[in-house]
C-alpha cells in the first residue's frame, strides 16, 4: 500500500529545476521558513533591459493570485523594479487593504525588495519577500531588512561564483511555482499542479479584458499554447453546421485544418475537415507517427451549455505525455476560451453592423478639386455601439463646396437614424442653394417637426474658391480651425454660439464670413476627437493644438491620422470621433494642381488596359514620363486588386504636386488591405493576393498608406521624379 506522501505527490506532481532555479529556490525556500513570509520570489532582466520578469516563486498558493508575469523596470509602483534600478533595498507595509478597483494584493501587507549586487554595485536581479497581514512589523521591521540583506548577499555571492544569471530571452515563460522540498528530498521542486493553476488564473484574467477576438487568440497563445511547450494551435469554430478554421499559428493553414479535425491520432488519413464533427470529449493522442513536423497533439472541445462550439487544438513538435493535471488544465483553459471566443464574435459582429450602418451614411466620396485638397476619418466606438457623429462634402450650385460636420447626442439606433436624417435635410437644402445659416436654421424646424427629443451639433462651412472666402455658420458644435501646418491655428471671430438644433425652433443662426489665404489649412471635428473617458476636454483641446503646429508640412492623410491618436489608438476608443481636413490651394498662377481621374466597373478586368493607356497620356502630358512604368505597374496591381477583392467600380485619381504626383486607387470596400497575412485567419489569407500587390507599391512608391474614403477605403502612393 503506498503511504500517504506518495499519494500527496500524486495528487501534487512535482517537477526538478535547472541547477540556477534550484539555487534560486533553495534560498528563497530557506528565507520562507527562516523569516516566515508567505512569499517569496526572485526576479531577473529580461535580455530588452525594460522589464523584469519573476522565475522563481515559493510560497504559500496564494502566491498564484499576486505573482505577475513581469514588470517594467522603471514601474515606481512595484518594490522590485524600484530596488533593482536604485540598487537599494526597498521597503513597503500597508497596515490597510489597499485602495483601487483592482490591488494586486487585496490584504494588509508587507513587502522587501532586496536587490542582488555584483562586485561593481551593479544590480542583476532582485529578491522580493511578502508577509500577508503582518502582525507586529514595526517592531521587527528594522531585522527583517538586515536578514533580508544578508540572504540577497550570499545569494549574489553564490551567483557570481558561477560566472551570474544566464540571459533571459524576452519571452521566459511563466514562473516556476515551488514547494518545501519533500521528506528525503534535497532538491526544491516544482509544483506543477501551483503552475498550472496560476496558467488558468491568468488566462481567465486577460480573457476578460480581451476586447476583440484577437486579443482573445493572443491570450490563448500565451497562457496555452507557449506555457504548455506547444509548437502549434489551432482553432476552428462552427458556422452554419461546419467547422471552419478561425484561427492557427506555428504552422500552415492546411495542417492547421488538419489537425483540428484529427480526431482518430491520424494527421494523414483525415483531411476532409469539412463534413467531419468536432470531438465530443477531450482528446490526447501522446505519439503519432507522420511526415509532418507535428508528434504529438490534444483536441479540446469548446462547449458552452453543452453544445459544441468548436476545437482547440494544440500539436507538439515531440512525443509528449499529457498529466492529469496537464489534462485538467487544459479541459478547463479550453473552457473559458469558449467562452470568450462566443463573446469576441459577438461584439465583433455587433460592431461590424454598426460600422456598415453608419459608414452607409457616409457621402460615397470626397470631391476632386485642383484648389482644394480633402482627408476625412470617421472612426466608431470600440464598444460597437451606434453614434450619431456624421460629416458631409458637397458641391453645391454655385460652384462653392460645401463642409459640414456634426453630431447627434447618444450612442444608440435612434440616434443613427436622426443623423441620417439631418444629413439628408442639409444636403437638400444645401442643394437649394442656402447659405450656411440658413440650412441649419431650416434644419432645425425640420428637427423639431419630427418630435424627437435628440438633439444634434453640426457646423457648416462654404469654402468659395474664386472670392477666395469660407462663411461659417454653427450650431452648438466646436468651432473650426484655421491655420498653416507649423503654425499657430485659431478659431475664427464669429457671433457667440447658437443653441444645437432641436432645441428651440424658431432659433435663427448667424453666419461669419472671412477671406481665405492660399494653402489656409481648415479643421472641422467632433467632440470624440479630443475628449475621452481619460482625455479631459481642456488637455484634448491642447493637444490638438500641438499637433497642428509640429513643424513641417504633413500629408492631409498622415495628419489626420495624427490627430485621431490624441483620443484613440488602434481600435481603443470610448466615442466615435470626426476629423474633416481641408487645403485651400489658392487661385495664383502656380498654386492650382492638376488633377484627372478615370473610372472601372465593376468585375470589368479588361478595362485595366483602359487604365493603363490613361496614365500613360497624362504622364506624358505632365511630363511625368520617367515614372511612367512604375506608375502603370504599380496602379494596375492596386485596380486589379480593387476589382477582384472589393466587388465593386475603382476610381483612380491623380494630382500633381510640384515635387511628387499622387495616386489615390478608391473602392467601396471599407476593409483596410493588408500587405501581408495576420495572425491567420481564413479570412486574412484570403487576402495574400492583395498582400503582394501592395508590396509591389512598397518596392515602386516614395511613400505609400490607405485611408477610409467615404463609405470605402483609398490606397494612395507617391512617386517623385528620379
Amino acid at each position: 500500500m503506498e503511504d500517504e506522501g506518495s499519494l500527496a505527490r500524486a495528487a501534487n506532481p512535482v517537477m526538478a529545476l535547472n541547477a540556477e532555479d534550484q539555487m534560486l529556490a533553495t534560498a528563497l525556500e530557506g528565507a520562507v521558513h527562516g523569516l516566515r513570509a508567505t512569499t517569496a520570489t526572485a526576479m531577473v532582466p529580461l535580455e530588452d533591459g525594460r522589464t523584469l520578469a519573476n522565475v522563481v516563486v515559493v510560497g504559500d498558493p496564494l502566491s498564484i493570485f499576486t505573482v505577475a508575469d513581469r514588470h517594467p523596470v522603471d514601474d515606481d509602483r512595484y518594490a522590485g523594479p524600484v530596488a533593482y534600478r536604485t540598487g537599494r533595498q526597498c521597503v513597503r507595509v500597508r497596515t490597510q487593504t489597499p485602495g483601487g478597483v483592482h490591488p494586486d494584493m487585496p490584504f494588509p501587507y508587507a513587502i522587501i525588495a532586496t536587490p542582488l549586487v555584483d562586485d561593481e554595485g551593479r544590480s542583476f536581479g532582485v529578491v522580493v519577500l511578502v508577509w500577508a497581514d503582518p502582525v507586529g512589523w514595526a517592531a521587527a521591521a528594522a531585522g527583517m531588512g538586515h536578514r533580508c540583506q544578508s540572504l540577497a548577499d550570499e545569494l549574489s555571492h553564490a551567483l557570481l561564483l558561477r560566472g551570474g544569471l544566464s540571459p533571459r530571452g524576452s519571452r521566459p515563460g511563466p514562473p516556476r511555482f515551488v514547494l518545501a522540498p519533500p521528506a528525503g528530498e534535497d532538491a526544491p521542486l516544482e509544483s506543477v499542479s501551483l503552475s498550472l493553476v496560476y496558467q488558468i488564473a491568468r488566462l481567465a484574467a486577460e480573457l476578460s479584458q480581451a476586447p476583440g477576438l484577437r486579443d482573445v487568440l493572443v491570450a490563448a497563445i500565451a497562457r496555452i499554447m507557449e506555457p504548455f511547450g506547444a509548437r502549434c494551435l489551432a482553432v476552428s469554430v462552427i458556422d452554419e453546421g461546419r467547422p471552419r478554421l478561425l484561427s492557427h499559428t506555428g504552422v500552415g493553414p492546411a495542417l492547421a485544418a488538419r489537425l483540428t479535425g484529427a480526431s482518430t491520432g491520424t494527421l494523414e488519413e483525415e483531411t476532409n475537415t469539412g463534413t467531419r464533427p468536432p470531438p465530443d470529449r477531450p482528446l490526447f493522442f501522446e505519439a503519432v507517427d507522420t511526415d509532418e513536423p507535428i508528434s504529438a497533439y490534444c483536441l479540446l472541445p469548446l462547449t458552452i451549455d453543452d453544445h459544441d462550439t468548436g476545437t482547440l487544438a494544440l500539436g507538439f513538435d515531440h512525443r509528449h505525455t499529457f498529466s492529469a493535471p496537464e489534462r485538467a488544465a487544459l479541459t478547463t483553459a479550453a473552457q473559458l476560451l469558449a467562452q470568450s471566443i462566443s463573446r469576441a464574435r459577438q461584439f465583433e459582429t455587433e460592431r461590424r453592423l454598426a460600422q456598415e450602418l453608419q459608414q452607409g451614411l457616409l457621402p460615397p466620396a470626397l470631391p476632386h478639386h485642383e484648389e482644394v485638397d480633402i482627408a476625412a476619418r470617421y472612426v466608431t466606438a470600440t464598444t460597437g455601439t451606434i453614434g450619431g457623429d456624421w460629416y458631409d462634402v458637397v458641391d453645391l450650385p454655385d460652384g462653392t463646396l460645401g463642409l459640414i460636420v456634426g453630431d447627434v447626442e447618444g450612442h444608440t439606433p435612434r440616434a443613427a437614424t436622426v443623423m441620417g436624417q439631418i444629413r439628408s435635410a442639409i444636403r437638400a437644402y444645401a442643394a437649394e442653394g442656402h447659405r450656411p445659416a440658413d440650412v441649419l436654421a431650416r434644419t432645425n424646424r425640420l428637427l423639431s417637426d419630427l418630435g424627437t427629443d435628440l438633439f444634434a451639433t453640426c457646423c457648416c462651412v462654404w469654402l468659395d474658391a474664386e472670392a477666395e472666402a469660407v462663411e461659417i455658420s454653427s450650431a452648438g458644435h466646436p468651432a473650426p480651425l484655421l491655420g498653416r501646418p507649423g503654425r499657430h491655428f485659431a478659431t475664427p471671430p464669429g457671433p457667440p454660439q447658437s443653441p444645437p438644433l432641436g432645441v428651440r425652433p424658431d432659433t435663427t443662426y448667424d453666419s461669419v464670413r472671412m477671406p481665405l489665404g492660399p494653402e489656409t489649412v481648415l479643421v472641422l471635428y467632433t467632440d470624440g476627437l479630443v475628449q475621452s473617458r481619460i482625455v479631459p476636454l481642456d488637455d484634448g483641446i491642447e493637444a490638438l493644438h500641438a499637433c497642428l503646429a509640429e513643424p513641417g508640412e504633413p500629408r492631409l492623410e498622415v495628419l489626420a491620422d495624427r490627430l485621431l491618436g490624441i483620443t484613440g489608438r488602434g481600435d481603443r476608443r470610448d466615442d466615435d470621433a470626426v476629423v474633416l481636413i481641408a487645403r485651400f490651394l489658392g487661385l495664383g498662377a502656380g498654386r492650382r494642381q492638376r488633377v484627372a481621374r478615370t473610372f472601372v466597373q465593376r468585375h470589368d478586368l479588361r478595362a485595366v488596359a483602359d487604365v493603363r493607356r490613361f496614365l500613360r497620356a497624362r504622364a506624358r502630358s505632365w511630363d511625368w514620363e520617367a515614372v511612367s512604368p512604375d506608375l502603370e505597374l504599380a496602379v494596375t496591381e492596386l485596380v486589379t486588386n480593387g476589382l477582384v477583392h472589393a466587388d465593386s467600380e475603382v476610381e483612380v485619381r491623380l494630382r500633381e504636386y510640384a515635387d511628387r504626383l499622387r495616386v489615390d486607387v478608391r473602392d467601396s470596400d471599407s476593409r483596410p488591405p493588408l500587405p501581408a497575412p495576420v495572425l491567420a485567419s481564413g479570412e486574412t489569407d484570403r487576402e495574400s493576393e492583395h498582400g503582394r500587390g501592395l508590396l509591389i507599391v512598397d518596392a515602386l512608391a516614395a511613400s505609400w498608406g490607405n485611408s477610409p474614403s467615404g463609405r470605402g477605403k483609398s490606397v494612395w502612393f507617391e512617386l517623385t521624379r528620379p
